[in-house]
């Protein structure tokens, strides 16, 4: 047997490892993950950074903690602005915070079918969908969920997901163009402009340590000519 075959790979585990526990903050253990699947519940392909996807694309978030964490999930697009989409009060089988120690796919599973959000048909430009995790509620974010637009699936009696407005009077936030709504959202977007792996342990946050998040980029590609005029 190579004794090299198998010292090379034990000795790139450990660096990983070293280097996940170096950006964990002292007393907080292990840093939570997460891995963004793209595609069928079936035959999913975990997302890469600017991935470019077929339109409709179903989205779902794979997240994993050694404990309870409070966790959000947005994206954001010039076109069509902030959306909520977990915690999402208006999505029936999804989970509530604070997530349960363990793995959770979300937006979660509805009478034995696993849920999805999906890449907005017609939004050409650059998506960027934004985890944050806690072990307690984000102020910042509390504040701002009852004032995006969300995914729901209480809409349509098919109950497909579709976006819909929050249940409120006055403007609606996070509007097409007018950037994040948040600065804790702005800072995990910026940083991971330049980053190939998406996927995996989150990032503490340079102003909120506590807070972990993680971004990954995609894009919908335009639908063939004859397929936006109904052709086969």
């Amino acid at each position: 047997m190579n004794a090299r075959a198998i010292l090379l790979p034990m000795i790139a585990v450990g660096v990983a490892l070293l280097a996940w526990r170096q950006t964990t903050p002292a007393g907080q253990g292990a840093a939570p993950a997460a891995t963004w699947r793209v595609g069928p519940i079936s035959d999913f392909e975990q997302a890469r950074n600017f991935h470019e996807l077929p339109p409709e694309s179903p989205v779902r978030l794979s997240f994993s903690s050694g404990e309870a964490r409070y966790v959000y999930v947005f994206s954001n697009s010039a076109e069509d602005g902030t959306l909520l989409l977990f915690p999402s009060p208006d999505i029936s089988g999804s989970p509530v915070n604070p997530l349960a120690p363990g793995r959770t796919v979300l937006p979660g599973e509805r009478d034995g079918e696993a849920l999805a959000w999906t890449t907005r048909a017609e939004v050409l430009a650059t998506t960027a969908y934004v985890i944050v995790a806690s072990a307690a509620p984000v102020t910042e974010l509390e504040r701002l969920l009852p004032q995006l637009r969300r995914w729901s699936n209480q809409v349509l009696p098919n109950h497909s997901m579709q976006v819909t407005n929050p249940k409120i009077d006055g403007e609606v936030a996070g509007a097409p163009r007018r950037g994040w709504p948040s600065a804790l959202l702005a800072r995990a977007a910026a940083r991971s402009l330049t980053e190939t792996q998406v996927n995996g342990p989150l990032n503490a946050d340079e102003q909120m340590p506590t807070v972990w998040s993680a971004c990954v980029r995609v894009r919908e590609r335009s639908a063939p000519a004859a397929q936006r005029a109904g052709g086969k």
